[in-house]
């Protein structure tokens, strides 16, 4: 019985060693994945804001333009004014 009970003590401390490896590489893994994600996250974050950033400009760009259009002197070419006799010659 003597030689078997150190043998059984190391067993279970082997087996404690592996299951505590285990653990930290599953839970190595679990975090390099949770960076991962939130690394991507703060990639979408950063491209939705300038995104939205390059839309605004974009629109207010469309309202300057369109309001010049509208608003400003832009309309087609005026002819010169017609000259118009003082008093109509009578035919004769």
């Amino acid at each position: 019985m003597g030689p078997e009970i150190p043998n059984d003590i190391d067993r279970a401390a082997i087996e404690e060693h592996a299951q505590r490896t285990a653990e930290q590489t599953a839970l190595r893994k679990v975090r390099i994945t949770l960076d991962r994600i939130e690394a991507d996250q703060t990639r979408e974050r950063k491209m939705l804001r300038y995104a939205l950033i390059l839309c605004a400009l974009l629109a207010l760009l469309g309202i300057w333009f369109f309001s010049g259009l509208i608003f400003g002197d832009r309309s087609m070419p005026k002819q010169p004014p017609m000259k118009v006799p003082d008093r109509v010659q009578p035919r004769q």
